[in-house]
């Protein structure tokens, strides 16, 4: 499993080591232009020091009293014959007697040697050192330089560390505090004492934490809600059937058995609707979306309640082109066009019509069910958008259904739904549903 702890400890001491790493070499570079222009200047006094005399006949080795450096001297006239040099160290045989004054470097089986020429009337002085001395008193000084660093960097490893765990506490405090929660416990995790660079992640699980106890408090609400309206139609089933075993004549017989039809037909159609709703909570599979002739599907659902229509006296039609195409669910768009024909028919009074049309514009596509019943006032129309809700005073069978789920599959389509007058300044005003969906060009656009 990777570790937070344990990456940072490892970049941050990697960090170290390559900064002590750098630091050494930068400390070995500027050590060394040091000693050479230390050097540089020694070399250059020894060559002004010496002195050519007379007697340069009884040269010998010349050794130059510096402590742990040694030298190499040697004095020519300009026709090359050399007077006197150094012992030990002494030029190499190849180092060229020249006239041309200053530094030099003469590469050697060796190594590079520094060279310094001094010119005077009376004869040429050269004065050399192996740069390879300078470079051994150079790495000498940085390793004394680096070895007190090497040997705090597992000190400086472990104070990384235990910085880390004191850091990081808070982070796993709140980890142990979410693992705390569970279906039971959904509170806020607290956001005291909370470090900046948590705040946001602490907010964000809080708005999750919320978001799931909403979702767990509506899903306890409809169960309960769906255990209550099933209450209703299964009791009156069980007193139906006790009516119909009990019925003294077949005409009272037969009389129960048709509402207990009724009554079997109401308790289907209330769970078909609720497992139409379960269907559309988010993370349900669905089907995907494909091309979806919605005027053939509203003509198939019409059809489906005609039958219903005729027994109420209601006219019920279509107004739709032979053809109008939409990117959605097939199943979806056809539970909504039955629950809104469904509404409509269960508020139709008698010979009137209740109309589904259709009509493309603009790359969308509007569908309105209208039908001619008492409608529903304005200040009640986001109220019955709710589940299980209806208008204040209605009588009519229903479960407060049809409208939440029509809602919830227009805004899958990512569509609108909005409830209107069908018939403004009449009575009874009626109500029109109209939906605006993508056309299929534009929904697959989006």
């Amino acid at each position: 499993m990777n570790s937070i702890r344990r990456q940072l400890v490892v970049w941050l001491t990697g960090a170290l080591a390559l900064g002590i790493a750098a630091v050494a070499l930068a400390t070995y570079h500027a050590a060394l232009q040091q000693i050479s222009t230390l050097f540089d200047a020694a070399l250059t006094q020894i060559a002004q020091a010496v002195h050519l005399r007379e007697d340069w006949a009884e040269a010998g080795n010349v050794r130059i009293a510096q402590e742990e450096v040694a030298f190499a001297v040697r004095a020519y006239d300009d026709g090359g014959r050399v007077f006197f040099e150094s012992g030990l160290p002494s030029l190499p045989p190849d180092a060229p007697k020249t006239l041309d004054p200053g530094f030099s470097v003469v590469d050697t089986p060796d190594g590079p040697w520094r060279v310094y020429t001094h010119v005077t009337p009376e004869g040429v002085i050269q004065v050399a050192q192996a740069e390879a001395v300078r470079d051994a008193l150079a790495r000498e000084l940085s390793l004394r330089m680096l070895l007190p660093e090497l040997l705090l960097l597992p000190v400086l490893a472990l104070l990384v560390a235990w910085i880390l765990k004191r850091a990081l506490a808070p982070l796993e405090e709140t980890s142990a505090r979410v693992r705390e929660r569970n279906a039971a416990r959904l509170d806020p995790l607290p956001t005291d004492g909370v470090p900046s660079e948590l705040a946001t992640l602490v907010g964000q699980v809080n708005a999750l934490l919320g978001r799931l106890a909403a979702s767990l408090e509506a899903e306890r609400r409809f169960v309960a809600d769906a255990a209550h309206e099933l209450r209703s139609p299964v009791a009156a089933l069980a007193l139906q059937i006790q009516l119909a075993e009990r019925a003294p004549t077949d005409a009272a017989r037969a009389a129960a058995l048709a509402e207990l039809r009724k009554g079997v037909a109401r308790a289907g159609r209330l769970v078909q609707q609720l497992l139409d709703l379960a269907r559309l909570e988010p993370g349900i599979p669905s089907e995907v979306p494909g091309p979806v002739d919605l005027a053939q599907l509203a003509r198939e659902v019409i059809g489906s309640f005609a039958a219903r229509a005729d027994a109420q006296g209601v006219d019920l039609g279509a107004d739709a082109p032979p053809s109008v195409l939409v990117t959605g669910r097939a199943s979806e768009l056809r539970s909504l066009v039955a629950n809104l024909v469904d509404n409509a028919l269960r508020y139709a009074p008698e010979h009137s019509a209740v109309t589904v049309s259709l009509r493309e514009a603009a790359g969308t596509v509007e569908l309105a069910v209208e039908d001619a019943g008492p409608g529903i006032p304005p200040e009640q129309r986001e109220r019955v958008m709710r589940r299980f809700q209806r208008v204040h005073g209605d009588v009519t069978a229903g479960s407060g259904l049809g409208l939440p789920i029509a809602k919830a599959i227009v805004e899958r389509h990512h569509g609108s739904l909005v409830l209107a007058e069908a018939r403004p300044g009449r009575q009874p005003p009626g109500l029109c549903v109209q939906i605006r969906l993508p056309a299929a060009r534009a929904a697959l656009a989006a």
